[in-house]
């Protein structure tokens, strides 16, 4: 009886251990499975105002300065969380990683490369609005010499 279990285990140990010649494919071309992100989703679907508010307060609630959220764009999903990029109002890109159970995590996008990180592709600031109250700027000289 012995000498009959030891070859099946052999062989069983053998297909379990994968032992053979046989190199896994070169190329992994089978279908990529994308797990769904609700929040993403959600973020998506709002008009443009309600998401700019939303990552402004995730952004401070991480501990990193923005007053407001000027540009916000969905960048790519990477290792199944939903990247998306913003550009607050003092000029600093940072990146919001949503995971599908709505976790967010906050990076600064100037650390990408030594973090690993995809680059971040920087967001350019809205253009001047001409119904804006002139800034608070300091006169010319010019200006006072015409009194």
């Amino acid at each position: 009886m012995k000498r009959i279990l030891a070859p099946v285990s052999c062989v069983a140990l053998l297909v379990l251990a994968g032992c053979g010649e046989s190199a896994p494919p070169a190329n992994d071309a089978g279908p990529k499975i994308r797990i769904a992100n609700p929040g993403s989703d959600r973020l998506k679907a709002l008009s443009p105002i309600y998401p700019r508010v939303a990552l402004v307060d995730v952004i401070r609630r991480n501990g990193k300065r923005c007053q407001r959220v000027e540009r916000l764009a969905y960048q790519q999903d990477y290792q199944q969380l939903a990247m998306w990029v913003a550009l607050c109002d003092n000029g600093k890109h940072w990146a919001v990683f949503i995971a599908p159970n709505d976790d967010v995590q906050v990076r600064d996008c100037e650390q990408h490369a030594q973090l690993g990180l995809p680059v971040c592709r920087p967001l350019p600031p809205l253009p001047h609005d001409p119904n804006a109250p002139p800034s608070a700027e300091p006169a010319n000289q010019s200006d006072t010499n015409l009194l």
